[in-house]
């Protein structure tokens, strides 16, 4: 097994992990919960979940595009996208692309959806060569190994945001 294998398959399990705890939140609210607004300048809990499939079905598009050998070391820049996407005190502004509809959703279909894009970018990250990049991405010039950490970092960043809005909706 290749390193390459083995980091592949412990980031996969990361992210499945993560998509499980997005699910398991979400799991005790109803349909108007998941459509409530729970704060100002907040996405619904619905709002989130469909921008997290958006983002993750983009990548699974990436990671199956064909690219170029990197120039560079395939993981330059695993420590920057930690670091930008895992700062919580930082708003960030979503590309128009994957800014999600305003709802209301429904439940069932938003779980479908998440599990959905996750089963696609696993499929996809399988067949990868992660020393790969690939451009025209708004996160610039970037390989697949990256694309990989970046789907982690921003799914978990993601999560922290749901446990904030879950709690909101709960009081």
């Amino acid at each position: 097994m290749t390193t390459d294998t083995i980091n592949k398959t412990e980031i996969l399990k990361s992210l499945s992990e993560s998509i499980s705890e997005m699910q398991q939140l979400i799991s005790p609210l109803g349909t108007n919960e998941i459509n409530t607004i729970p704060y100002d300048d907040s996405w619904t809990a619905a709002q989130l979940l469909s921008h997290v499939s958006k983002s993750i079905n983009g990548m699974a598009k990436a990671m199956s595009a064909e690219g170029k050998p990197a120039e560079r070391d395939a993981g330059e820049r695993i420590p920057e996208l930690k670091k930008t996407f895992l700062d919580f005190s930082k708003k960030m502004k979503s590309p128009d692309f994957i800014v999600p509809e305003k709802g209301p959703f429904e439940k069932g279909a938003m779980t479908e959806e998440l599990n959905n894009s996750s089963e696609m970018f696993k499929e996809s990250a399988e067949h990868a060569t992660l020393t790969e990049a690939v451009e025209g991405l708004p996160l610039g010039p970037i390989t697949k190994l990256e694309i990989l950490h970046f789907v982690v970092y921003h799914t978990q960043r993601h999560m922290h945001q749901l446990k904030k809005i879950c709690e909101a909706i709960k009081k």
